[in-house]
This record gives structure tokens, C-alpha cells and sequence, in this order.
């Protein structure tokens, strides 16, 4: 069966056939979203462009999905529902998903995660946003349920940092975690340091001072999350922010921050913690999915 696969970020789009279950790497396409029609149109687009029509749609968008419905988080003007969809494309059956679950699902692909799924694995996933998944291994099969831990509150690191993370809250309008851990976040918070605007990237890697208050809040949300979920089988970082701060992870600020846990600090020498370096990820993880169900 010949299945579309669409991983819908904030800013880019990935679209591609899953042949029974595998992933067809002639017909990936990448989008910029803000060179897009909108969503619907370019679903049907690419699906009127294939010389066999699929006959399955799995969608991952970076938003809560509910009731057969999403909306981008990031991009409010996108959103749909799976009988729009099926309206549009002629395609009948319709999976809509939380992006981030194609990430986790992609947790259980050797070629992705290094190996094969036997324990919990997490993934945290910084970009345009911020989101964890969870994969867990359950009698040959993987369950990943969706959520959207991007606006869990801000982690508290010390009173020296209390003032600064007090006011990204207000720049952001919330106290959510994605105020500082997001692309975005990270260029708010060097503004508010320095009054200097700047790019992800040059402040991971020439600005310090920003870079180690993101390396403190990771460290504190990363060993929450693990204590939270014991993903015993790998903690990922991916997104081209969570693969550039992943290259600084020896950093004694994320360090302290993520094993200080006091009677449990020693337990955090048992998570192991990878980077996803594929871009094609979440497409890889739909394509499991499609020969999984």
C-alpha cells in the first residue's frame, strides 16, 4: 500500500510516499511554509502530483491534535481536519498526529535511534518550538501518546537566573518552557541579556552568557523529564537547536543542573543521552508506523 507521509513543522514542511511500510527517498520534498499556499492545498498538490494516488494519509503537525482536527501552534492560520483533508487529496484514510509523535515513533527505527527499541526512550525536540515524546516498547508494537510539554512551566535554576527567567515569561506572555528552549527563545532571552539581537546559533556557539542559562534550564527540564519517565533506553536531542546544544552538553551548567537530584542523583548516570542528527526522522518514524498499523 502506497502511504503520504507529511511531518509539518512551524517553519518547513517534509512530504514523501511510504511504500508497504518503507520509506521512498525518490519522493521526499521539503517546503518552506512561508512559500506555501497553505496546508490543505499542498497536501493535494503533491497527492494530484503522484501517478498512483496513495491511499492512506499520515499527518505529524506541531500542534494539539483533538476531535480529528489540528491546528499549528506556531502557525495558527494552518489548521484542518481529516475530513478536509480527505476532501482535497481523494484519499480515504486519514491518521493526523502530533509532530513530535513521528519523532518518538522514529525512536523504534535502528537506522535513527542506533538500535532497537527494548526500553522507554525520550526525545526532546528544539526548532521553531519545543516538545517531548516518549516511545515506549509494548508486545512488538510502540506506543507514543502525544502532549505538548513546550508549554509546561519554566524551570526554576537559581536566584540569579529567577529575574531573567521571570522576565522571558513576560515576553513570551507565558511561563512556558519554550520561552527560552526554542530557537526563538534563545535569540528573546540574548535581547533581554544584551539588547543585541542574534541567531541561535551564534549564541551557542560565540555567547556564553546566554548559552549557559539555556544549558542550565535544559539540564533542569532534561532531569525532570527523566525522572519523570525513567527512559532507560535514551534520552534524544533533536532540532537544529537540540543537536547544536547537544555538542555543548559536557558544560558543567547543564551538568549540575540535570543530575542534582539529591537521593536520586545517581540514578542520572543511567540515561544516556543521544542526538538525533536526521532531518528525516520523523519521516522514518511515519513510515514505521504505516507498516505497524
Amino acid at each position: 500500500m502506497t502511504t503520504l507521509l507529511a511531518d509539518i513543522g512551524g517553519t518547513k514542511s517534509r512530504l514523501a510516499l511510504a511504500r508497504n511500510g518503507r520509506l521512498d527517498d525518490t519522493t521526499i520534498c521539503s517546503l518552506d511554509n512561508d512559500q506555501s499556499s497553505g496546508l490543505i492545498p499542498m497536501l493535494a498538490e503533491y497527492a494530484a502530483a503522484q501517478p498512483v494516488r496513495p491511499r492512506r494519509l499520515i499527518l505529524a503537525a506541531a500542534g494539539p491534535v483533538r476531535a480529528g482536527h489540528v491546528r499549528l501552534t506556531n502557525r495558527p492560520d494552518w489548521s484542518c481536519s481529516a475530513s478536509a483533508l480527505s476532501a482535497a487529496t481523494g484519499i480515504g484514510q486519514i491518521t493526523l498526529l502530533n509532530d513530535l509523535q513521528a519523532m518518538g515513533h522514529a525512536l523504534a527505527v535502528p537506522e535513527i535511534a542506533g538500535d532497537r527499541l527494548l526500553d522507554t526512550r525520550l526525545v526532546l525536540a528544539i526548532g521553531t518550538g519545543l516538545n517531548v515524546a516518549l516511545a515506549y516498547p509494548l508486545s512488538g508494537h510502540v506506543f507514543v501518546p502525544p502532549g505538548e510539554s513546550g508549554y509546561q512551566s519554566l524551570p526554576f535554576t537559581s536566584e540569579r537566573d529567577a529575574p531573567i527567567l521571570a522576565a522571558l515569561a513576560r515576553d513570551f506572555g507565558s511561563n512556558s518552557a519554550e520561552a527560552l528552549l526554542s530557537g526563538p527563545g534563545l535569540t528573546r532571552a540574548h535581547r533581554l541579556l544584551t539588547g543585541a539581537d542574534c541567531s541561535p546559533d551564534d549564541i551557542i556557539t560565540s555567547h556564553p552568557d546566554t548559552r549557559d542559562l539555556v544549558l542550565r534550564a535544559l539540564g533542569a527540564m532534561l532531569g525532570s523529564l527523566a525522572l519523570m519517565h525513567l527512559p532507560y533506553g535514551g534520552i534524544y536531542l533533536a532540532g537544529s537547536v537540540g543537536r547544536a546544544l547537544h555538542a555543548k552538553l559536557d558544560s558543567p551548567h547543564f551538568k549540575h543542573h540535570f543530575v542534582a537530584r539529591g537521593a536520586y542523583s545517581d540514578l542520572m548516570g543511567h540515561f544516556v543521552l543521544r542526538c538525533i542528527d536526521d532531518d528525516l526522522a520523523p519521516l522514518h518514524g511515519l513510515a514505521h508506523l504505516s507498516r505497524k498499523t
